[in-house]
């Protein structure tokens, strides 16, 4: 018996024809007598069904029921789809589409014929398909697309099922693609390329489409995970572009910034997407988290690229004040060939700020050459000199600077400032004017000068410069205590007496400006405007003794003891144990001859004080007196 691998089959539509061209030939043949024919389609069918039941009750003898021509068992179904050739294993699954076009061209069992097998399905009416070419349309017109078919094609022999294969109806990806371009809604456009992406999950056009959607519908995050999808197979930089975009506008900082690095890789020379990254880098992280980032990934840029890395971490860990750090990682931007002069200016602060000074001179020269009129780097190097005891040099650059830029406040500011330290007063007086000039609104110029002035003994020019600030902030308590002392000075009491009474009212609870009051007072013998200021003084601030002590002095100078005496009393009680209070006051008991009062006093001085001499003296005096009256 021959083995079933290797038995060749003959086609079922092939055994068709040679049985219809046999049964013509045997109408033909008269010979043959009805009987003989009868007899022998008799023995034929009695030869079939006895192999049926000896294969149904015999089972396990296999290798006997091979003998028998009948199938018994599904191997696989031969198809041809739009052409092309298929073989669908028993329980195997054939996917087709609404357009193509199906016929069955053989069926493979384990019988020797294939007469009599048909095809069985609840969907459609499948043995149409052995009747020739059918389109799969045919069956299901009213077939919903949304979701795939699946039909159970049973292979029957006779009225026996010997097995199946099943059939799924549904679009392809092209489909979906299809009807998405005609869909009007975003929506169904969008479910469309949904569908078509699951059937084409590699497909680089469908899923670019499909990112776009949606992007325009503002899910930023699906739009980036489809982009992904994209450039896992396709690194072009429009689709890094997109995918960096996406991951943006989806708010994926640490996905934005690795999707950046590997646009930069794809860019080639193009340093546009470099410098964005450092843009976004600079935007989305704090200096010490962007240096961090750069140092775990640079290995990640492409070589060329490299430099450029280590001169931004050189300004990141300036701006940290990591200095050593950033020196170190300009010096290595500087070797791998970075043309950038500001590199230099840079590593010249990073010099200056571990105070290397020599080096940051250095420095800022190489870099002055490329850029000779940059005013910062002037302004840096003149620092520098002066840092190196170079005040000559600092001087010449700095009038260079103004020269060059006569508007230049920083620099006149700057020049004053030495000058100011190396006490060349004339020359600091000059660019203070020259400050002011290009200042006049600003009072801190104004006041400097003052004081400048004021240092030199220019009283004339100090009070005119401290006038100025009171013009712009007429508040102003500094530059008043300052117009006080110049006209102290000039010995013009009345002025400073002015000034004084609007301190006064600036700071009405500040008892040194009465101090000073009562002195021009004193000087200019104005008794009564002495005493009745320090009243209204006294009356605002009771409780401090040094006011009550001016008051009662004022009195005692205008002869009005008894006033005198009043405050006096008032004050002992303040300060009971101030000596000087308590001698002047028994000083006035004895100008008025109030004796008993005097000797009291005098003998509190002593249980204070019982050294003190003027006490000593006093109290015998009057007491030798008070004896010699008796």
């Amino acid at each position: 018996m021959q083995n079933k691998t290797t038995r060749k089959r003959i086609p079922i539509r092939r055994l068709e024809q040679e049985r219809l061209a046999a049964l013509q030939a045997r109408e033909r043949r008269r010979t043959i007598s009805r009987k003989v024919k009868w007899s022998i389609v008799l023995l034929m069918l009695a030869g079939v069904i006895a192999g049926v039941i000896y294969v149904v009750v015999f089972a396990p003898y296999t290798a006997l029921r091979d003998m028998f021509p009948v199938p018994g068992k599904l191997i696989s179904v031969d198809l041809i789809v739009n052409g092309v050739s298929h073989t669908v294993p028993a329980e195997g699954t054939l996917v087709v589409n609404p357009a193509d076009v199906v016929e069955v061209d053989d069926i493979h069992t384990d019988g020797r014929f294939n007469w009599g097998l048909r095809l069985s399905s609840s969907e459609f009416p499948a043995n149409e398909l052995l009747e020739g070419r059918r389109e799969i349309r045919k069956f299901w017109p009213d077939f919903d697309q949304e979701k795939p078919l699946k039909a159970v094609v049973e292979v029957i022999s006779g009225s026996q099922p010997i097995g199946h294969f099943n059939m799924v109806v549904r679009l392809l990806a092209k489909d979906w693609v299809f009807k998405a371009q005609q869909a009007t809604s975003p929506q169904e456009k969008l479910r469309y390329y949904e569908r078509a992406a699951r059937l084409a999950s590699h497909n680089a056009l469908i899923l670019t489409n499909l990112a776009q959607l949606y992007a325009e519908q503002d899910e930023w995050a699906k739009a980036a995970s489809t982009y992904e999808k994209v450039a896992a197979t396709s690194k072009t930089a429009s689709i890094l572009q997109k995918l960096v975009e996406a991951y943006q506008k989806a708010g994926k900082t640490e996905q934005v910034l690795t999707s950046y690095i590997r646009l930069i890789e794809a860019s080639g020379n193009d340093k546009v997407p470099f410098y964005g990254f450092i843009s976004y880098l600079n935007a989305k992280r704090n200096p010490e988290q962007a240096a961090s980032f750069l140092a775990t990934n640079l290995n990640d840029f492409p070589k060329p690229y490299q430099p450029e890395v280590y001169a931004y971490l050189g300004t990141l860990y300036g701006q940290q004040g990591e200095w050593r750090k950033a020196i170190e990682f300009y010096k290595r931007a500087l070797a791998g060939g970075v043309d950038n002069p500001l590199i230099q200016l840079n590593l010249g602060e990073a010099y200056s700020r571990v105070g290397n000074y020599r080096q940051a001179e250095k420095s800022i020269l190489t870099y002055l050459k490329e850029k000779p009129k940059d005013v910062d780097a002037r302004m840096r190097l003149a620092a520098v000199y002066q840092k190196r005891k170079k005040d000559q040099q600092a001087i010449k650059t700095l009038k260079e600077i103004i020269k060059d830029n006569p508007q230049s406040l920083k620099a006149h500011l700057a020049l004053v400032d030495i000058y100011e330290k190396l006490k060349m007063d004339k020359e600091a007086a000059a660019t203070y004017e020259a400050i002011a000039a290009l200042a006049p609104d600003n009072k801190v110029v104004h006041y400097n000068k003052g004081v400048l002035y004021y240092e030199m003994k220019q009283y004339d020019q100090a009070a005119k410069a401290f006038a100025a600030v009171l013009k712009l902030d007429k508040k102003d308590i500094d530059a008043r205590e300052y117009l006080v002392e110049i006209y102290r000075q000039e010995k013009k009491p009345r002025k400073a007496l002015a000034v004084l009474e609007e301190l006064m009212k600036l700071r009405p609870n500040y008892w040194h400006y009465y101090v000073k009051a009562f002195e021009l007072y004193d000087q200019l013998e104005a008794y009564e405007e002495m005493t009745k200021t320090l009243a209204s003084a006294v009356g605002k601030l009771p409780e401090q003794p040094e006011l009550r002590y001016f008051l009662a002095v004022s009195y005692e100078k205008r002869n009005l003891l008894v006033e005198a005496i009043h405050q006096f009393e008032a004050l002992v009680k303040l300060a009971p144990k101030n000596t000087s209070y308590l001698m002047h006051l028994a000083g006035l008991y004895e100008q008025i001859g109030k004796t008993e009062k005097a000797l009291s006093t005098y003998n509190r001085v002593l249980e204070v004080d019982p050294e003190n001499p003027e006490a000593q003296d006093s109290y015998l005096r009057l007491k030798m007196r008070e004896i010699e009256k008796k």
